[in-house]
């Protein structure tokens, strides 16, 4: 099967604990697996307290590598001014990871970083999967408030809160999987139930690896329109991507 252009709409760049990627090393293995672009985001202390440190990394890395920026939300203003800084840069969306950076994603100190976002045109990626603060089921009820903005499901609930996809996804039309840390049978059924449009791929490099994440959406055997937006044109759209 002929593969479309591939974007990986979730690679992390920095240091953490046991991982670490550089911009070198990542266009390395997007070009070992045929990825043509990469949505990243900081890790490690460029994502919990060192935000600009982080957001400069991933915007000013490769014209291939797009930057997915976060600020931690208990900077309040401070992190508002951060993240007009990031738009003016070129930024393409809004990462948030509530279990490193310390709070829930109902709380009302998140509200003003996501209107920014409205305002950008920015989608925003939580990362789900951890029970308490990272409950899939508490990033719907943050969809449902802010309609008109795209909430990625980063790493698609992956590990405590995958059972909860099929109904969140049949009940928010604003929320989007990615799936990077995902197995294949749960990507299909969101597929089956929600149609195409609301599946991108991610692949969670370096925590994760393009070997198997792509093998993941390629076991599906998907037709090749199907498999196009999925790899493609579903981050084109969700990012708005030149």
């Amino acid at each position: 099967m002929n593969m479309p252009p591939i974007i990986d709409c979730h690679a992390f760049l920095g240091r953490e604990d046991h991982l670490g990627l550089t911009p070198d090393e990542l266009l390395r293995r997007m070009d070992a697996h045929g990825i043509a672009m990469a949505i990243a985001r900081p890790m490690g202390d460029g994502l919990v307290v060192r935000n600009r440190e982080g957001n400069d990394l991933v915007l000013s890395s490769h014209e291939r590598i797009r930057g997915l920026v976060s600020v931690n939300p208990w900077w309040g203003e401070q992190g508002m001014e951060e993240l007009k800084r990031c738009r003016d840069l070129g930024a393409v969306g809004l990462y948030l990871n509530p279990a490193r950076q310390g709070f829930f994603p109902t709380d009302p100190l998140v509200e003003p970083l996501i209107a920014l976002a409205r305002e950008f045109g920015w989608p925003v990626v939580f990362q789900t999967g951890a029970f308490v603060y990272a409950d899939l089921l508490a990033v719907v009820e943050v969809a449902r408030q802010f309609p008109n903005v795209a909430f990625i499901a980063g790493f698609g609930g992956f590990a405590d809160m995958w059972f909860e996809l099929p109904g969140a996804f049949g009940e928010t039309p604003n929320l989007y999987l990615e799936t990077s840390m995902i197995w294949a049978e749960a990507i299909r059924g969101i597929i089956e139930q929600n149609g195409p449009s609301r599946v991108l791929y991610g692949s969670a490099e370096p925590r994760n690896r393009y070997a198997v994440s792509l093998g993941s959406v390629r076991r599906l055997e998907l037709e090749q329109d199907v498999l196009r937006a999925i790899l493609c044109d579903n981050a084109r759209r969700v990012f708005r991507l030149s």
